[in-house]
């Protein structure tokens, strides 16, 4: 499957708009024909689409859960990971606008002691830099534990950086670190948080009551699900929510599909509301491109050129006009969104799947705008992702059963004869440390079977052979071998997990 990722590329480039060869109305006309197409389309998919003033389209379809049957509505809060970006981007510009964080002030001015890897200064760097992403540092840690486990307090940041950093070739190159540090610098500096600011200046300001960077603002059975298909027999694999640990100042926002109708609207207006005190100035500087990309050959979500980065967009050509877009993709679940102020509209898909309801997220953008164009190849793309669509679903199940199917027969695992009972499994419970807190897992016997909890993720490990468990966060993740060690009496004494060596606290 192709993965509908958020775009690690961008452009902004003088462009002369292209003439409109159908109206957008009539545009929305072909795109709900393109997709009554998909009957099995699920378990849940949203579009809508919008002019500055109008909204022309909101096609909701599906189930929010598939094992409950709850349906999926305009007002469902549907998580859109990686988009969070182009929300941060404009509370950074209103924030810099107003003198609260200045996007050009330097790391060091607020970590005056932050000690980066191999020759680089703090100094030398900008909170622009930060969210634009090209401060030229790699960090394994933080991204993480930040996206899968819990909330890192702003103060650990600089020990983190300055231990688990390394240097990396100088330019852009696309990941959450740079807005993980923008969100603890501005608790450092303000002493409230990014969710908080979010809320005051972005979120309440629009009126987008079904948005939030916390999903515990609704009830469970009120937001979307994500969901793997596990084929025929077994049909959807419900995936609970995030937590509020998971949601990250890069990835960390639930939204409907209402609230995202206002959100592109304010983008091709170029200003907030009335009284929103969101201003053309604020907007223009989110949208700008800073960085070169280099990202020209189409091998993006949005199969576009794209040139530069703004604040938390990609800035790409479609056909000489521009066209604005992020995508967002978690576990068991895609998004994307886009808008074109020359073409005066603005896009987004969400699907509460990862498989190929997420390949066909960017392809669904894609399509309106070759349909407002009346591109010369709307139609035979039409019908070439009509006919994969099927194909698609069916080659990446069979790839990841395949793939599950190798991982499990490896000569590590001894065969799956050990069958420890409850009483057994005891011993293996309890908090296990590396030394660094963030990396602590607590081992618990849940329902007969042995769990590790990783701050907010859940790890079911299957016993292999003895004192060795195999660990998988979903059903279709990479498995990991925990090996466990005992000293001369035979006491548990150790733990390796992948390259991390944990002691029993």
């Amino acid at each position: 499957m192709l993965r509908t990722l958020s775009l690690a590329s961008a452009a902004a480039l003088s462009l002369t708009p292209i003439s409109l060869a159908e109206t957008p109305e009539g545009a929305v006309e072909s795109l709900e024909a393109f997709l009554a197409e998909f009957p099995d389309l699920g378990p849940g998919y949203a579009v809508v689409v919008v002019t500055a003033d109008e909204v022309l389209m909101r096609h909701v379809q599906g189930e929010r859960r598939a094992s409950t049957g709850a349906p999926m509505t305009t007002d469902t809060p549907i998580y859109i990971a990686s988009q969070t970006k182009a929300y941060m981007g404009l509370l950074a510009a209103r924030l810099d606008a107003e003198g609260i964080l200045p996007l050009d002030s330097a790391i060091s001015d607020y970590w005056p002691d932050l000690e980066l890897p191999g020759e680089l200064e703090a100094s030398d760097w900008t909170l622009r830099d930060l969210i634009t992403h090209q401060v030229p540092i790699d960090n394994g840690i933080i991204p993480m534990v930040e996206a899968y486990s819990t909330t890192i307090d702003p103060a650990d940041y600089p020990r983190l950086i300055a231990e688990h950093s390394e240097a990396r070739e100088p330019g852009f190159e696309y990941s959450n670190l740079g807005y993980n540090i923008y969100g603890a610098i501005l608790e450092t500096a303000t002493g409230r948080s990014w969710q908080d600011w979010l809320d005051l200046y972005v979120i309440d300001p629009l009126g987008m009551d079904h948005t939030s960077s916390r999903t515990s603002d609704f009830a469970l059975e009120e937001l979307s699900w994500s969901h793997f298909w596990m084929g025929e027999d077994a049909g959807w694999h419900d995936i609970r929510p995030k937590t509020d640990g998971m949601m990250q100042s890069a990835g960390g926002l639930v939204t409907s599909v209402d609230d995202m109708a206002a959100w592109l609207q304010l983008q091709l207006r170029g200003e907030g509301p009335a009284g929103s005190s969101i201003t053309a100035d604020m907007v223009s500087a989110a949208q700008t491109g800073y960085v070169a990309t280099h990202s020209e050959d189409r091998r993006n979500a949005a199969e576009l050129p794209c040139s530069q980065y703004a604040l938390g967009w990609n800035i790409c050509d479609f056909e000489g006009s521009n066209f604005y877009v992020h995508g967002g993709g978690y576990t068991g679940m895609r998004t994307q969104m886009a808008f074109s102020t020359d073409l005066g509209v603005g896009v987004a898909a969400f699907s509460n799947s990862d498989n190929m309801t997420g390949w066909l997220t960017s392809r669904t953008i894609n399509m309106y705008f070759q349909f407002l164009t009346e591109h010369e190849t709307a139609d035979r793309m039409r019908q070439i992702r009509i006919e994969q669509y099927p194909q698609r679903i069916e080659r990446y199940l069979a790839y990841r059963n395949e793939q599950l199917a190798e991982m499990r027969a490896d000569e590590q695992w001894g065969g799956w004869t050990w069958s420890p009972d409850a009483d057994t499994l005891v011993a293996y419970t309890g908090t296990w440390s590396t030394g660094e807190p963030y990396l602590d897992i607590n081992l618990v016997v849940e329902a007969g079977e042995l769990v590790a909890h990783w701050g907010d993720m859940r790890i079911d490990l299957t016993p292999a052979q003895p004192d060795l468990f195999a660990g998988q966060s979903d059903p279709f993740a990479e498995i990991d071998g925990l090996q466990f060690e005992r000293d001369a009496s035979g006491e548990l004494v150790r733990l390796t997990w992948g390259e991390d060596i944990y002691t029993r606290q």
